[in-house]
């Protein structure tokens, strides 16, 4: 259900542990969540305008024309149904959406999911983009040889627990984890 059962969520220095969604969001954290949640039936600009409602009229079109200049590809299918897009073009559609909030830091789960490896390269760049912009992004990928070479820091799981930790470059040359999910 989402409820923190043990201890204290901080957010910016500052407690969250009990913030509703709206709460959270207004402090500055946007989750881009596994299974593409956009708006099927309509098409990616209504998409867009959706998600930067709260924008003044200037500040949402600057930021759609700043989406659709990252990927041309959404641009070209502006007006069609967004559940016709490919599933990359809708992961290009929903990092669009989620920077049209402005956020401070971007958690993004399994955004390669689904995708050929050459949109799951161009989705991941795109967020490393990002977060050489100044937005914070939590990556959460089970492609850890893509994932380790776009990301600055990285974490192992295993069973919920943080088994590893370190430098990206660091954990792609560890040899455990070179063994157990690099296949090397």
């Amino acid at each position: 259900e989402g409820r923190v059962l043990d201890g204290k969520v901080r957010l910016f220095g500052r407690e969250a542990t009990h913030l509703g969604p709206v709460g959270i969001s207004q402090m500055g954290l946007t989750a881009i969540l596994e299974g593409r949640p956009l708006f099927r039936y309509l098409t990616p600009v209504e998409n867009l305008m959706a998600a930067g409602h709260r924008l003044p009229p200037k500040a949402l079109n600057e930021g759609m024309e700043e989406g659709f200049a990252r990927f041309p590809r959404l641009y070209e299918r502006r007006h069609e149904q967004a559940g016709y897009l490919s599933g990359g073009e809708q992961q290009m559609l929903l990092l669009g959406m989620a920077l049209l909030t402005r956020p401070r830091l971007l958690v993004v789960d399994e955004p390669s999911l689904g995708l050929s490896p050459r949109l799951a390269e161009e989705v991941l760049l795109a967020l490393k983009e990002v977060a050489r912009g100044g937005v914070g992004v939590l990556l959460v990928e089970q492609n850890v040889a893509l994932s380790l070479e776009v990301a600055e820091r990285g974490y192992v799981l295993e069973h919920g627990r943080v088994v590893l930790e370190g430098p990206a470059q660091a954990l792609a040359q560890d040899p455990r984890v070179r063994e157990a999910y690099l296949s090397l």
